[in-house]
C-alpha cells in the first residue's frame, strides 16, 4: 500500500493554513493516519532580548502561533482525534524539515493562499523554501479545497523527477481506490509557425513512446490511466484539465537538485492557479 501514515500540518495561524488544518485532519480521519501539528515562530530580527521591551515584543510575537496550535488541538477533538502539537522557534522551513525527519512523516501538509498575480507570494516564501528542500512529499491545500485521491491528474515533463511523481501518483490511486489521469503539455515557442503543426505532430508521437513504459507500470496496478497530450501554455493547459476532468488532486515532481528549477515561473503559475491540491512528490 502506498497510503500516507503519519503527516506533519504545519499551520501559522492564518485563514489558509487552518482550511490545511481541518482538510488534513478529516482526511486523517478516514484514513487512520497519524498526525503532527508544527507552528514556528520565526526569529525576531533586530530584536535584543536584554531589554524588557523588546522581551515584551518577542513574547506578542510568540502568541499567534501558539494559538494556532490550540485550534488545531480544538478541530481535532471535534474531530475526535488524537494529535501531537510541536512549537519550535527559527527558520520555518528548517524546522518543519527537520520535526518531519524527527517524527517519521511521509507528508507535509501546508495551505496554500488565495489566488493573485503574483505566485511567489501567492504560494508563500515558507512553501517555497520547502519545495526546494524538503526530501518529503509536500501537500498544498488551496482554500475551499478538500484533500482526496479520487480523481488525480498526474503531471509530466518527461524528466525523472516528473515520470516519478506519475508512478507515485499511480500508487496512490490504486491504495486510495482514485482514478488517474496523465497530462504532458507541449510548449513551442511563439515565433514558431513555419512548420509548427508537423513538430507538434512528431513531439506528440515521441511523448506517447515515453510515456507508454510508465503507462504500462500503471496498468500492472489493475488501474487504466488516461492519457493527455496538448499543446500550449503547461499552467494553463494544466489548470483547465483539472477542472474539465474534476480532479481532486494535482501531482507533479521535484527533487533537491532541481527544486530550485522546479519554482520557476511555469512550476509557480501551476501551483498557485490550481484550484485542488497539489502534491509535491519528492521520492
Amino acid at each position: 500500500m502506498c497510503k500516507y501514515k503519519k503527516f506533519l500540518i504545519a499551520t501559522d495561524g492564518s485563514e489558509s493554513s487552518a482550511h490545511a488544518v481541518e482538510e488534513a485532519l478529516k482526511f486523517a480521519k478516514k484514513t487512520q493516519a497519524e498526525v503532527s501539528v508544527i507552528s514556528v515562530i520565526p526569529p525576531v530580527k533586530g530584536l535584543s532580548s536584554s531589554l524588557s521591551i523588546f522581551g515584551h515584543i518577542t513574547e506578542l510575537a510568540r502568541k499567534p502561533y501558539v494559538k494556532a496550535l490550540e485550534v488545531a488541538k480544538d478541530m481535532a477533538e471535534d474531530e475526535d482525534l488524537s494529535i501531537k502539537t510541536v512549537l519550535e522557534e527559527g527558520e520555518p522551513y528548517e524546522k518543519i524539515i527537520e520535526t518531519a525527519k524527527k517524527e517519521g512523516c511521509d507528508v507535509i501538509i501546508l495551505g496554500r493562499r488565495g489566488i493573485t498575480a503574483f505566485e511567489k507570494i501567492l504560494i508563500g516564501s515558507t512553501a517555497v523554501r520547502l519545495i526546494n528542500e524538503s526530501p518529503i512529499d509536500l501537500l498544498l491545500v488551496p482554500r475551499n479545497s478538500q484533500i482526496s485521491f479520487k480523481k488525480i491528474l498526474a503531471a509530466t515533463d518527461l524528466s525523472e523527477h516528473g515520470n516519478r511523481a506519475v508512478e507515485k501518483a499511480g500508487k496512490l490511486a490504486k491504495a486510495y481506490n482514485g482514478d488517474l489521469a496523465i497530462i504532458s503539455v507541449i510548449h513551442l515557442p511563439p515565433e514558431l509557425i513555419v512548420g509548427a503543426e508537423e513538430i507538434m505532430n512528431m513531439l506528440t508521437e515521441e511523448i506517447a513512446k515515453e510515456i507508454t513504459p510508465i503507462k504500462e507500470k500503471i496498468q500492472k496496478l489493475g488501474l487504466e490511466p488516461r492519457i493527455f497530450i496538448e499543446k500550449g501554455e503547461p499552467h494553463i493547459i494544466i489548470t483547465n484539465k483539472l477542472k474539465d476532468i474534476e480532479a481532486t488532486i494535482l501531482t507533479i515532481g521535484a527533487n533537491q537538485e532541481t527544486g530550485k528549477k522546479f519554482t520557476g515561473s511555469v512550476a509557480q503559475k501551476i501551483i498557485a492557479n490550481s484550484n485542488v491540491p497539489i502534491l509535491v512528490v519528492k521520492k
